[in-house]
């Protein structure tokens, strides 16, 4: 999993290696466990690892440096959508379905047991299965799916109470497309849209939106919605509120920038872990991460690329060392919301045209990353390599070019005044946040300081905690801040659509909006009557995100993995980088 901050795009699956079937609408009529990965694979060992799983142990799992978690519940607003609360909170609450390594829904590890749907694509029979349990023991039910459904329409509203609305509204056009959501047994949901759209694209980023959770133990105000979210917001950063799981664990306690230890789940209905704890610690900087692996307590952490020349001594104490790329992809954020100090200059094309031109991703790459960090020049990595990739955006639309960077800031009529970009009175100088504790992310941000800095443009380096960062640019106050870096998205298994990302809501809490660039979006979910048809979409949306510049396109490095040799199982299947949701569950300690 990459280790800088990311954003969470919650739910869902990446379709990057689905067959034309699977991507053309009308194609197939159901998705079922013979697509799912083949259960016995799972927990397989190498062969130099083919001792049976051992009972017992404490996990700990180091958090990337500066990381924390805040929130509990599944559904989750802007502030607090990280992938690490996602992990934490997948322990607790597993959605309907689950996407593996291999971008397939894996049946096994779903509440869901199969999905049909007819040949227009606009009614969907969900199956539950039948022996998952909530931790006091009650059955889960379609009713606590439904629940969780009204609970995240009416989190989406844009008027919904604080600290709403819902960061993934209108992800799969739920609640907007839904014509109707209803329980045909305890164990059977139906769901029927207001128009048709691509069967694949509704299941992963529409109903893989949705996991149970407890109504019995939740509704405290059924004939009061607005009470009842108003409610579950103001208990969502409360640890000690999520005592009722249907996951594979329960957390036993929460100590808010120290560790979050959970314990197995008996009651849960899939794979049972095996350990006696699992804890996600915290840790303050890259440095105090080393430190911790050097002195041998943790199983599972993570290596910054500031420390690369350093692994050497991990893997002589018998660590192993993996880098893994996730389907995801890194930026800076420049604030274009109406209020924003900078927005006149932010706003003009021109300008962030410069500012790209002024990135030099060839140089971080090699400098930084060793290597690691293709270039990004649009929303789809070129690594892991998936069809959605347009070939096109394999080179940059905006090569490092400082002097033309230049030229274009001049042509917009910044010019240069006591060596700082001017226009009408105003400076184009401004605070950019960077998140503290991570070394990387610094450095990162002092080379594109540096290249600014030569063409006029100065940005001032502004560290704060990664939960703050996320706070400030999801407060939707346009005045508190005005760039941000080491931040990105990881698809989270998601369809790799923009319709979350770059129209106005969801994730797109920066301002940009281009109506011709919605069009495109919209046509990207739209049924197709071929898998050439369906890329010829995407490419076209792609290729004009990619011209837009809603946000900086910045490298995308591999993160570095770091596993002590008492811990086993983990590999890409358990781990799951491309979609960072870790199975852990199936990881196991010998003694």
């Amino acid at each position: 999993m990459k280790h800088k901050r990311r954003k969470y795009a919650w739910g869902v699956a990446t379709l990057s290696v689905l067959t034309a079937a699977g991507l053309a609408a009308g194609c197939s009529t159901t998705t079922s466990p013979a697509t799912s990965h083949a259960p016995s694979t799972k927990g397989v060992q190498a062969a130099a690892d083919v001792t049976p799983a051992q009972k017992g142990g404490t996990l700990i799992v180091a958090l990337p440096a500066g990381a924390s978690i805040t929130w509990y519940i599944p559904i989750v607003n802007a502030s607090n959508n990280s992938l690490y609360n996602a992990r934490l909170i997948s322990c607790l609450y597993p959605g309907l379905i689950y996407i593996n390594d291999q971008y397939k829904i894996d049946w096994q590890d779903s509440f869901a047991s199969k999905i049909t749907y007819n040949s227009a694509g606009t009614v969907y029979t969900v199956y539950l299965k039948k022996d998952w349990k909530w931790s006091d023991g009650q059955p889960v039910t379609a009713d606590d799916v439904l629940f969780d459904y009204d609970v995240f329409a009416a989190t989406s509203a844009n008027n919904a109470p604080k600290p709403w609305p819902n960061t993934a509204a209108g992800s799969g056009g739920v609640p907007d497309n839904i014509r109707s959501v209803k329980k045909l047994d305890n164990y059977t949901i139906q769901i029927t849209l207001k128009k048709p759209v691509n069967q694949q694209w509704f299941i992963y980023n529409g109903i893989g939106l949705l996991a149970p959770i407890p109504k019995h133990a939740w509704d405290k105000y059924p004939n009061n919605m607005t009470q009842e979210i108003t409610y579950l917001g103001k208990e969502a950063q409360d640890a000690s509120f999520v005592n009722v799981v249907d996951g594979p664990f329960k957390l036993q306690s929460a100590k808010q920038n120290q560790a979050w230890t959970l314990v197995p789940n008996p009651t849960f209905g899939g794979h049972k872990s095996t350990l006696d704890k699992l804890v996600f610690q915290y840790e303050a900087s890259t440095a105090a991460e080393f430190a911790a692996l050097r002195s041998g307590t943790i199983g599972i952490g993570y290596l910054d690329w500031s420390m690369w020349d350093s692994r050497q001594q991990l893997i002589q104490q018998g660590y192993t060392v993996q880098p893994a790329y996730s389907f995801a992809y890194d930026f800076i954020e420049l604030n274009m919301l109406k209020g924003s100090p900078l927005y006149s200059a932010f706003s003009d094309l021109r300008v962030r045209q410069a500012l790209e031109m002024a990135i030099d991703q060839d140089s971080i790459n090699k400098d930084i990353f060793h290597g690691y960090a293709p270039p990004l020049y649009g929303p789809i990595p070129s690594t892991p390599k998936t069809q959605f990739f347009d070939p096109k955006l394999s080179k940059p639309l905006y090569p490092f070019n400082l002097q033309k960077a230049a030229a274009l800031l001049d042509q917009a009529g910044w010019k240069l005044q006591n060596g700082v970009r001017t226009k009408d009175g105003v400076q184009l100088s401004f605070d950019m946040l960077v998140p503290s504790g991570e070394q990387t992310a610094l450095l990162e941000a002092e080379l594109v300081q540096q290249d600014w800095k030569s063409i006029g443009v100065v940005a001032n380096l502004k560290q704060m905690p990664l939960s703050e960062e996320f706070s400030v640019m999801g407060s939707g106050d346009p005045k508190k801040w005005e760039a941000a870096s080491g931040t990105g998205i990881i698809y989270g298994g998601s369809y790799p659509s923009g319709e979350l990302l770059f129209k106005p809501g969801g994730l797109d809490n920066f301002g940009f909006d281009d109506p011709a660039l919605d069009k495109l979006i919209d046509k990207t979910t739209n049924p197709e009557p071929s898998l050439q048809a369906t890329l010829k979409d995407f490419y076209a949306y792609e290729e004009l995100t990619a011209k837009d510049l809603p946000v900086l396109w910045v490298n995308v490095p591999a993160g570095i993995r770091v596993v002590a040799k008492n811990v086993h199982n983990v590999n890409d299947e358990t781990m799951n980088p491309v979609v960072g949701v870790p199975l852990y569950n199936y990881i196991w300690m010998s003694h």
